[in-house]
Formats: structure tokens, C-alpha cells, sequence
């Protein structure tokens, strides 16, 4: 023990700092027996004498060695439930990690009506048995259902993307498709509009009227059972298969066949027609110097051949006209005169059909 400068004034100057050698007790120095006479008699020790005492108390080795052992025991014992309780805690919270928050039923139900939060983010509430919710649930963030989702009321979602919808009775107000939509029936009560290009694989059955404000283009055969209405109707072919009844006139149209002049009609003679392939006019001209036995006075050539020759017929204009159809094809016909031609102008209808 080192020396203390505030005590050295009171302890005795022949005491050597030196540790006492040990020896065996002598049999004279044996604990002395004091009667309670004695005791009563013995003069009090004084304050500074119990200060000089404990001063110069030194314990011996025996008693040294028990107390360290006992204080080494003690932080043994401290350190293993020390230990004990850090795994636990380490054990607690792997098994946190592993399987989530799980909350019994009996805990849940104590809860009531409570604001606080439970957990943080980063853990999972598990319900294992069936939860009820009596009141309103409010969910922050996202919601994924691994099973069937049952409304015993109405569904109402500012924006709701479904993959897949199967609903027996439904009310829409409005609805975008973006994507492809099957339908086994579809029932539009009121306006339906398709922005883009609708297509129907099988048959389509309307009702009502049909209108159409722009063009209609049929790939396919069309049938009407009814009467058929329409301003114009513009076709490649038409077949009938019964009587064709036109109250008004029959135009027709197209490019005009083209003409060549013909050797009845002498070396100055002229040719021209104005009309298409079924109908127009052949307008000749007779020059001088034609031949007196007559011959081919115009040439014909169809804009467009016929599949097989067709049926044409002509009418000359005028009193004396000596023309008759000399030869037809399938891209051509001929007009000819029976004998010489009279120097003038001579018109000829002409009709052609297949």
C-alpha cells in the first residue's frame, strides 16, 4: 500500500513500510479470553486510534487469495449470463428475420382502436387464422393477393388495370381498351364507335339501319335479303341471277374504243368515234376516189377485250346507209360497206353486249 501524505503525521516513525514476514503463531499469542468485566472497565478506543488501525492494517495472504477467488467468481458468473442472454437475443432476432412479425389473436385483440404503428417497414405482420375487420381498412401502399379476391359489395377504383376480367353482370359508364377484348356477347344499347378498323370473323347480323357515311369496301360476297338503297354503286361485276328492273336511264361509262380508217372509205376519207366499250357513235367520212365495190370502212378496237366475242349491234343514220358488221372478236369488230360509198358523212350507233 503506498504512503499517504495526509496520514504520515499520525503514524508511528519506527513502523517500517516493509511487508511483515509470516511465522507461526507461539503459543503465548493465542486469542486472550476478555470477561464482560473487563470489557465494561477497558477504556474506549479513541477516533484517531481506530484511524491509526485501519491505517496499518495488512490482510493476510489467506484471506487475499479467498477474496480474489470470490470476486473472480462472480464476473464468471456474470459473463455467462452475460452471454446466455446475447444469444437468446441473437436468437430472437434470426428467427424475426426468418419468419416475420407474427401476432396471436389474443394480441391483435387487445390492440382496439389504435393509431400507433406497429413494427417498421422492414418487418411482415403474419396472420395465420382468419382475419376480420369490422370497420374500414385503409392500406398506404401496395396490396398483392395470392388467392381469390370475394366483394360481397360494389368495387369502386378511380383506376383499375386488370390482366385478366371475368364479371357475369356489369355496368360501365365508359371504358378504354387499349388492347385486344373478347367478348362471347356483346349488347351496346346505345352508341357504338370504333376509331380504328373493325374486323368480324363470322356472320354480322344488324337489325336496324345501316349507315354508312364513308366508303364501304367488301372483299367477299355480300348478300342483301332485302331492298337494296343507294345513290351509287360502284362495282367490278354484277351478277344476277334474276331480272334487273331499272326505272330510269342506263349510262354507261369508260374510256372509248379507238378507230382506224378502212379502204372503202377512200384515200381521204376520215374516221372517229365518241362513246366506251358498250355504246357510242362511229362518225365516216367518205373522200373522193372510193372504191365501187366496197369493203372495210371502219376498224374497231375495244379499250378492254371481252372474255368471248360479244353481241354488237349497229344503226346507220340516214336513208341510204349500206352498213353491216363485217367480223367480231374478242377485242375487235369491223364495219363494212356492201358496195361503193357516195362521197359525204355517215353516223352509226353501235351497242355491245356479252
Amino acid at each position: 500500500m503506498a504512503n499517504n501524505p495526509i496520514r504520515d503525521k499520525d503514524r508511528p516513525q519506527d513502523i517500517s513500510t516493509d511487508g511483515e514476514a509470516l511465522k507461526p503463531r507461539e503459543e503465548d499469542e493465542k486469542v486472550k479470553i476478555v470477561t464482560k468485566d473487563e470489557l465494561i472497565t477497558r477504556k474506549p478506543i479513541s477516533e484517531s486510534e481506530i484511524k491509526k488501525r485501519l491505517l496499518t492494517f495488512r490482510p493476510s495472504h489467506k484471506a487475499m487469495f479467498v477474496g480474489l477467488g470470490v470476486v473472480i467468481i462472480i464476473l464468471g458468473i456474470n459473463a455467462a449470463v452475460l452471454g446466455y442472454l446475447l444469444n437468446q437475443e441473437s436468437a430472437n432476432q434470426k428467427a424475426i428475420d426468418a419468419k416475420g412479425v407474427s401476432i396471436s389473436p389474443s394480441t391483435l385483440s387487445k390492440l382496439g382502436v389504435n393509431d400507433s404503428s406497429i413494427g417498421n417497414t422492414n418487418e411482415k405482420l403474419i396472420v395465420d387464422p382468419s382475419a376480420q375487420f369490422n370497420s374500414q381498412l385503409t392500406v398506404a401502399g401496395n396490396v398483392s393477393i395470392g388467392g381469390q379476391l370475394h366483394l360481397n359489395s360494389t368495387l369502386n377504383a378511380t383506376n383499375a388495370n386488370f390482366s385478366q376480367l371475368q364479371a357475369g353482370s356489369s355496368s360501365v359508364n365508359s371504358i378504354n381498351i387499349n388492347g385486344a377484348a373478347t367478348a362471347s356477347t356483346l349488347g351496346v344499347k346505345s352508341n357504338f364507335e370504333v376509331g380504328g378498323t373493325a374486323t368480324f370473323q363470322n356472320a354480322v347480323i344488324i337489325a336496324g339501319l345501316l349507315s354508312v357515311n364513308a366508303s364501304a369496301a367488301v372483299s367477299s360476297n355480300l348478300s342483301v335479303g332485302g331492298e337494296l338503297s343507294a345513290s351509287n354503286i360502284a362495282v367490278g361485276n354484277i351478277v344476277a341471277s334474276g331480272s334487273i328492273e331499272v326505272e330510269s336511264h342506263i349510262i354507261t361509262a369508260g374510256a372509248p374504243p379507238s378507230v382506224s380508217r378502212g379502204a372503202a372509205l377512200g384515200s381521204y376519207g376520215t374516221v372517229s368515234v365518241s362513246g366506251n366499250d358498250i355504246a357510242g357513235t362511229i362518225a365516216l367520212g367518205v373522200g373522193a376516189g372510193a372504191p365501187s365495190e366496197g369493203g372495210v370502212a371502219a376498224y374497231v378496237v375495244f379499250h378492254s377485250a371481252y372474255s368471248s366475242p360479244p353481241v354488237i349491234v349497229i344503226t346507220p343514220l340516214g336513208s341510204y346507209a349500206p352498213f353491216f358488221i363485217g367480223s367480231t372478236g374478242t377485242g375487235s369488230f369491223t364495219i363494212n360497206s356492201p358496195s361503193g360509198l357516195i362521197a359525204g358523212g355517215y353516223q352509226i350507233n353501235y351497242m355491245v353486249e356479252q
